[in-house]
């Protein structure tokens, strides 16, 4: 278990890295106008893939991860998906008037990608390896383009990127799964959608509790803010998508208790390690990542780590309701988390137009989403056994809190003080001579 986590955090790490390193560099060295040109095609590309996905890949998962013919299942997934990307395609005109929308003539290479089954088939390393290539190829072309010619529309190279990095993973795809690269569409197939209806709307409410919010931003509150939000949420999910890369390697084995448990530890552990990097070292975290004029907006940076915490707390949860097909309960807690942040979000702004506002607003949704999740899944052993693991390793986030005193905040300090916490939660909790020591030091206290 370990080691599949190992790879696959190194590829999601790696490639996460590299586009907050692009991030980093053109809000450095682009115009704010640039820079907002691709954040809404950012915010598009996510959009579509939210649209084409809805709620038949996450049924297509579960059918696929519980059946033995999965390629049937899959084909017919592929062609629902297909289909609607015709609209989405056509939907591209509307770059006239919005140019960030001419992310959507990708929308067919997009619909036929079928990185999703490699997942429900149990190669999450081959998923993320996908993944990786997703994010690498986009923002290397963004950054040749903002260091060459920094006045350029980087937009542009972002969709051509972006066109590149699907080509070349669709085929690997194809070829892993041994199957075909295309299929053929067919208006019928849309009722899949209709029948995964639930499912879709949980995937739609999530992007709202989060990047989607940017789409609603133009109205309430000015570009300053908007940039920062962007730039702060950006990160968020990255965060969340790498703790979903975990859930989707472990998504054959979750029906067993103990595996939910230990993934829900290890969202837990990386959603601690980033909001106490906010809280513990802002100067360095803020600085190293974004650059030095966000650091007046630490107060927005805190609030989002606390609501990592409060979205990784149960979150395999979520995806056993789905696998247990508890698909109207797990859609209207989920609506009503992300309609409530969206309308707190709204009304906030008539009273500051900070990132602080966007920040509680996001924060009030992700709570709420997480006393849905118990109430829908409550059993008391299961909170308690989280909370106790939360607890054990806020107390151990002393370590680099003192060294943080000694050292003050300084990046060289951040980085060995976390890789120490890190490392001794991993093999106290998830190898056996730790899970030898830890039962040792219970049987000495009693």
């Amino acid at each position: 278990m370990l080691t599949r986590i190992l790879i696959i955090a190194f590829l999601t790490g790696t490639a996460q890295a590299f586009s907050f390193f692009c991030l980093k560099f053109l809000s450095a060295t682009v115009s704010p106008e640039n820079m907002s040109f691709i954040a809404q095609a950012d915010s598009s590309l996510q959009l579509m893939l939210t649209i084409i996905a809805l709620g038949l890949q996450s049924a297509a998962i579960r059918n696929i991860a519980q059946s033995e013919n999965w390629k049937q299942e899959y084909r017919i997934t592929q062609s629902a998906r297909g289909t609607l990307s015709i609209f989405l395609f056509v939907f591209a005109i509307s770059a006239f008037f919005q140019p960030a929308n001419i992310i959507f003539l990708l929308a067919p290479l997009i619909a036929f990608s079928g990185d999703y089954a490699l997942y429900a088939v149990g190669k999450p390393i081959a998923g993320a390896g996908v993944a990786f290539v997703r994010l690498v190829v986009p923002y290397s072309f963004v950054l040749v383009i903002a260091a060459t010619s920094p006045e350029s529309n980087i937009m542009f190279a972002f969709v051509t990127g972006s066109a590149v990095a699907y080509i070349l993973t669709n085929l690997f795809i194809s070829r892993h799964l041994q199957t075909r690269l295309f299929y053929k569409p067919g208006f019928p197939y849309l009722k899949l959608y209709l029948n995964s209806l639930p499912l879709g709307l949980v995937s739609l409410c999530l992007y709202f509790i989060g990047l989607g919010i940017v789409l609603i931003m133009p109205f309430f509150y000015p570009d300053s803010t908007r940039a920062v939000v962007f730039v702060g949420l950006k990160f968020y999910i990255i965060f969340k998508g790498v703790l979903r890369i975990i859930h989707q390697a472990f998504i054959k084995e979750m029906m067993n208790d103990d595996i939910c448990l230990k993934v829900d530890q290890l969202s837990i552990l990386f959603a601690i390690i980033y909001g106490s990097s906010f809280f513990i070292f802002p100067l360095s975290v803020i600085k190293f990542l974004f650059g030095e004029r966000y650091l007046q907006y630490t107060g927005f940076f805190n609030i989002i780590g606390i609501a990592a915490l409060m979205y990784s707390f149960f979150l395999s949860m979520a995806t056993k309701s789905m696998l247990l097909k508890m698909d109207k309960q797990y859609t209207l807690v989920t609506a009503m988390a992300a309609t409530v942040s969206l309308m707190l979000c709204i009304i906030f702004s008539f009273f500051n137009t900070s990132p602080l506002s966007v920040g509680a607003a996001i924060f009030i949704g992700e709570l709420l989403w997480m006393l849905g999740l118990i109430k829908i899944n409550y059993q008391k052993d299961r909170v308690i056994k989280r909370l106790v693991f939360s607890g054990e390793v806020i107390l151990l986030t002393l370590i680099p809190f003192s060294a943080r005193y000694l050292f003050q905040d300084r990046e060289i300090t951040y980085i060995i003080s976390f890789v120490l916490l890190t490392a001794l939660i991993l093999h106290l909790k998830f190898t056996k001579k730790g899970l030898a020591l830890i039962f040792f030091l219970k049987k000495w206290r009693n």
